[in-house]
């Protein structure tokens, strides 16, 4: 069961209150990280669920299919006395005052089930599609679109899932996310007006990621003013008491 959903075509997101549907996005992890990818090892996962130290201080939010089948998951972590993944990866450079811990969230473990990623170029999250080369996806540098590629539809699970997550964040009282992940997940959410800062050098964790940080606020004001439908979007839903003075 999940909760606080919003619905898209056929898929919903929402918040997992469930412990059957939380195993499933063990499940779905653990097809993703160990099967296809070979992030983590067997061994470390028995049972078939890929879970680690930060499951209970983190929210879970699932993208479910018309058959309530997990096809996409992402968490959030809150800040605990093991302090955030993120910090025991790499040393952090963050710019200006460190927020207090307690509103910070660290972004991780998103997935996209491989049957929603077909296309070969797909890729790990279904966005290198989207991207050019030097941003770690497949189109041209100079921004044509090949004819093949026409018509294509937004990364609707990235979307919902990073929608479903915002809401809450606000709904915390959170004003600052951390992320660690592949530039090309950057450049996606950049794509659609989510401002991230690097705050480190690039390390590897799960193969090769890059340190990230953002303030809510300030991402919040930037996508006002550079997609104010996407901006709306992000909005559309979340009870007016959390709704930003922007």
């Amino acid at each position: 069961m999940i909760i606080k959903s919003i619905t898209y075509d056929r898929f919903r997101f929402g918040q997992v209150i469930d412990d059957d549907v939380l195993k499933d996005t063990f499940r779905m992890r653990y097809e993703v990280y160990v099967d296809e990818f070979g992030f983590e090892d067997k061994a470390d996962h028995p049972g078939g669920l890929e879970t680690d130290e930060y499951e209970k201080e983190s929210i879970h939010f699932a993208c479910l299919n018309e058959t309530d089948s997990v096809v996409g998951t992402i968490r959030l972590v809150r800040h605990s006395d093991k302090g955030f993944p993120i910090e025991h990866a790499t040393p952090l450079n963050i710019p200006g005052k460190k927020p207090e811990p307690e509103k910070i969230g660290e972004i991780s473990r998103l997935t996209v089930t491989q049957d929603l990623r077909r296309r070969k170029e797909d890729g790990m999250y279904g966005v290198e599609s989207y991207l050019k080369k030097k941003e770690g996806g497949v189109l041209p540098d100079d921004g044509t679109i090949p004819k093949e590629m026409e018509g294509r539809k937004n990364p609707i699970i990235v979307i919902g899932l990073y929608q479903v997550m915002f809401q809450e964040s606000l709904r915390q009282g959170l004003t600052h996310w951390y992320m660690i992940t592949e530039k090309k997940l950057f450049y996606a959410l950049k794509k659609y007006g989510f401002l991230f800062h690097q705050i480190g050098a690039p390390v590897q964790y799960h193969g090769e990621r890059i340190p990230y940080f953002a303030d809510i606020h300030e991402l919040l004001v930037n996508l006002k003013q550079t997609d104010a439908g996407m901006y709306d979007l992000m909005l559309t839903g979340l009870e007016d008491e959390y709704r930003p003075d922007i």
